[in-house]
């Protein structure tokens, strides 16, 4: 037979974890949200008076996460 006194410290242990995890849900629902709403473009002063390139060297350059050590 169980120690009462154990089990109730276990289902403690227990709500207080699961209120972390709760808590943590609570946080990155926060960040996505905020992450979710598109953000004003604004266009660098300078690029109205940069000329454009032409040729070869036009394509764009990769992406920041393309170029980025990808983990398995």
């Amino acid at each position: 037979m169980k120690d009462i006194y154990e089990v109730i410290r276990q289902k403690e242990a227990d709500l207080e974890r699961v209120q972390r995890e709760i808590e943590a849900l609570r946080l990155s629902a926060r960040l996505l949200e905020d992450t979710s709403r598109p953000s004003p473009v604004v266009a660098p002063v300078y690029a109205a008076t940069q000329p454009k390139p032409q040729g070869p060297a036009a394509a764009p350059a990769p992406a920041a996460w393309a170029t980025a050590k990808q983990f398995p």
